[in-house]
């Protein structure tokens, strides 16, 4: 039976650009840059400990710690020197990114809905963002006003999408069964496989599906518009 409804948040809850990704990398840098003159360019610096912290397995560490130990391992630069100027970059300049975010229609009522229903609901992003910055995000949703029974950030837990480990660590922080979870997301390799794998029913958010990407989806898995979860959930009795 499902009792927890976990939601990815970009291009879930919140549609981004194709830029987004790309100029927030370049944002970061050239900031970074700026404030450390001497170690620049840190773009690559970046890069690979992102790499590294999606490969990274559910061990004793937590995910904020291996950034900033495996960040001064590559650049010398250590978390007393660049913790500040990373604070001040996620209250400020970060926020210019919203120009390239725009809501999804439904959202807000969609999670009303399930809480009303008496489901938990909880926001399982990417955690290589600190809480700051998935703070803009909901805002840039219009959901800064929900209140997620459990959010993941960098802060709060010990690795990351695409590691099945991420979700079985949120339902255990939920304390809660994997089997009693509804995972929905936008994207099959971080969001529907491995929460599949963890344990999890799942929602591939993709109303339009090929062939091939119907055969790509976990047996068993759900597909299409958002505005089916709720239809689905009373028509299968999970509750």
């Amino acid at each position: 039976m499902v009792h927890v409804i976990g939601f990815d948040l970009d291009d879930t809850l919140l549609q981004l650009s194709s830029d987004f990704i790309p100029t927030y990398m370049k944002t970061l840098s050239t900031y970074m840059d700026e404030e450390f003159p001497d170690k620049a360019p840190l773009a690559d610096a970046f890069l690979n400990i992102s790499t590294r912290m999606m490969q990274k397995p559910c061990d004793n560490e937590w995910l904020e710690d291996f950034f900033y130990r495996g960040f001064e391992e590559d650049t010398g630069l250590s978390r007393n020197d660049i913790e500040r100027p990373l604070q001040e970059f996620y209250a400020k300049p970060f926020a210019t990114l919203r120009r390239l975010s725009s809501p999804v229609f439904g959202v807000t009522g969609l999670l009303a809905t399930l809480r009303a229903k008496g489901y938990r609901v909880a926001l399982l992003t990417s955690a290589l963002f600190p809480k700051k910055a998935i703070d803009w995000r909901l805002e840039w949703a219009g959901l800064e006003g929900f209140s997620f029974d459990w959010r993941t950030s960098l802060e709060t837990v010990h690795t990351t999408k695409p590691q099945p480990d991420y979700y079985r660590e949120a339902a255990e922080m939920m304390h809660s069964d994997p089997s009693e979870w509804l995972m929905v997301g936008n994207n099959l390799i971080e969001d529907i496989i491995p929460a599949h794998t963890a344990g999890m029913a799942v929602w591939w958010a993709q109303a339009l599906l090929t062939p091939q990407e119907i055969a790509r989806l976990p047996t068993g898995a759900e597909h299409g518009s958002m505005a089916r979860v709720i239809p689905w959930l009373s028509s299968h009795t999970h509750r």
